[in-house]
């Protein structure tokens, strides 16, 4: 299965670079500007070279130079923006803007790319970009602009980038199908309510890190040009990935010896701690962002240290299962682990080019992460499901011996060993109870002249009786051969007449079924308690006066016949 959702991605990005192969910018303006950063001003600027240090908010930059003569009338400029607002001039004439009101009002601005359309007679005309830093270290370098065929920009661009478009979409897609299948599972019971928990927070993961890379690759313009928006998105999605991983290895606790039990508590309680700042620190971070102003990217530091002790803390408690020889998630342990080094040295390369690189976090590009996060997504939902089917198995199979132990055979009702189960339950509540005693006559005559198969469907034939007259309102036992229990706890002012009733019409109803034999008619003795109007210690000194009351009965019959 991974290596064909591996091809298929291969294959799909194969496909679409042949069909635009060809296809990208017309011309990147790199070089040939006059450039002036507050006070100080530069002419003949390579833009891929140049760095400004650390900027302020309120710093402006000034770019101006001349459109090239070969630019085309349908040409449209892409300008790339890293939280700077923007205001595009040709001759002096103010021809674009975005997030001038916002950097006025003191608000957030956003990371991402305009599209601008320079008009039909731009060529040859000089060119004016102006942008003011709307936060502190908003920007250590500029993208240079690009010229874009106005005509084909949408799938030149898409193409260009067909590798985040694919792995997007396929994380995205995966993380769906996996949603629907967690809700499946949890309509039809098919798992425990924590192994669907698991395989939803596997299913986020997947949502989540597919979500990340849309926005993070400049993919979310091609649909939409609120940028803001964009990056809010991409930053809560990246802040709860590993909130999602988390929630991926709680621990279900299918475990059989006390010692396993404990150790999975121990360790669902760590996870627990974590998870939880996890989820606070995104609330923190959102009221800040929502009634404060503050940039969501102001927390990336703080993210990135939760998320490598996370990163570590799972990775050690892995290391720890293999080295103990504890195979219970050997797929996830190994997928876990590389993961893990992926990403760490991911957060510290990033960390490097934002801190240490001329070029900033601009320089900075993934490098196995993505691959890594396709086999760990499919590791885990193949673990998950060969774990949670396995472990489902187990439990049907000790359910039905649990069953089988606690039936009665012949007839489907509980046993002797149910019954005294469930007087434990009875007597540890305090409920009030009304308990019935029966004893099926003839059945010595059904076994003697008939044969002990006719017997047998004389029994089936009052148990199934039993359930017909009481309609599953109460407990239903056979405790012995001929010996059947029958236990209602009274909640309604009416219930003890119902039952009254029904014992009284019992017999009626017995002599008129058929046995399939003209000289065997059916009938039962009973005795009832009721622990209301009695004095019985418990629900078992209750059974023993109904059985006396029972007998009592029981010869009256003989008497009368």
């Amino acid at each position: 299965m991974s290596a064909i959702c591996i091809v298929s991605l291969a294959c799909m990005q194969k496909w679409l670079s042949y069909m635009y192969s060809n296809k990208g910018p017309e011309m990147i303006l790199n070089f040939g500007w006059d450039l002036r950063f507050n006070d100080k001003y530069y002419s003949g600027v390579d833009l891929r070279s140049f760095s400004f240090g650390e900027t302020k908010r309120g710093d402006e930059v000034e770019l101006t130079r001349t459109i090239p003569e070969s630019v085309q009338e349908d040409s449209l400029m892409m300008v790339h923006v890293h939280y700077y607002d923007v205001r595009i001039f040709i001759d002096g004439e103010q021809i674009y803007s975005a997030d001038t009101d916002r950097y006025m009002t003191g608000k957030t601005l956003g990371s991402g790319f305009y599209m601008v359309d320079l008009g039909p007679d731009a060529s040859g005309k000089q060119l004016k970009i102006m942008i003011r830093a709307g936060e502190d270290n908003a920007f250590s370098s500029l993208a240079s602009p690009e010229i874009w065929s106005g005509d084909t920009f949408y799938q030149d661009y898409a193409a260009g980038r067909i590798y985040y478009l694919a792995l997007a979409f396929f994380f995205i897609v995966v993380g769906m199908a996996m949603i629907i299948m967690a809700l499946a599972q949890e309509v039809k019971r098919t798992f425990t309510f924590a192994d669907t928990v698991r395989f939803s927070s596997l299913a986020l993961l997947a949502m989540a890190f597919g979500i990340w890379i849309f926005t993070g690759s400049d993919l979310s313009e091609i649909f939409t040009s609120d940028i803001i928006q964009k990056v809010e998105i991409n930053y809560y999605s990246f802040y709860f990935i590993p909130i999602f991983f988390i929630g991926f290895h709680f621990e279900t606790g299918r475990f059989k010896e006390p010692k396993e039990v404990r150790k999975a508590r121990i360790r669902n309680l760590v996870y627990g701690i974590a998870w939880l700042f996890g989820v606070l620190f995104i609330a923190y971070v959102w009221y800040q962002h929502t009634y404060n102003n503050i940039g969501l990217r102001s927390y990336i530091t703080i993210a990135h240290i939760y998320d490598a002790i996370i990163v570590v803390l799972l990775m050690g408690l892995r290391i720890y299962d293999l080295i103990k020889g504890i195979n219970t998630h050997m797929i996830s342990s190994y997928a876990t682990i590389m993961t893990g080094l992926a990403a760490l040295v991911d957060l510290i390369r990033y960390n490097f080019y934002s801190h240490a690189s001329s070029g900033g976090s601009a320089g900075f590009t993934m490098s196995t992460l993505y691959f890594v996060m396709i086999v760990l997504v499919l590791s885990l939902f193949f673990d998950y499901m060969s774990n949670t089917v396995k472990g489902a198995r187990e439990e049907e199979r000790v359910g039905l011996i649990s069953k089988l132990a606690y039936t009665d055979s012949l007839t489907g009702l509980n046993n002797r060993q149910a019954t005294e189960q469930y007087f434990d339950t009875i007597d540890s509540s305090g409920e009030q109870y009304i308990v019935v005693q029966f004893d099926l006559n003839s059945l010595k005559v059904a076994n003697d002249t008939y044969g002990h198969e006719e017997g047998d469907k004389y029994i089936q034939l009052f148990a199934d009786t039993l359930k017909h007259i009481f309609e599953g309102k109460g407990y239903i036992s056979r405790t012995g051969g001929d010996e059947f229990v029958y236990v209602m706890k009274p909640k309604a002012e009416g219930d003890r007449k119902w039952i009254e009733g029904k014992l009284k019409d019992l017999n009626a109803i017995l002599s008129n079924k058929d046995t399939g034999h003209s000289g065997l008619k059916m009938s039962t003795a009973y005795g009832s308690y009721d622990s209301f109007d009695g004095d019985a210690r418990n629900i078992r000194d209750g059974l023993r006066i109904a059985d006396a009351r029972m007998y009592e009965m029981k010869k009256a019959m003989k008497a009368k016949r």
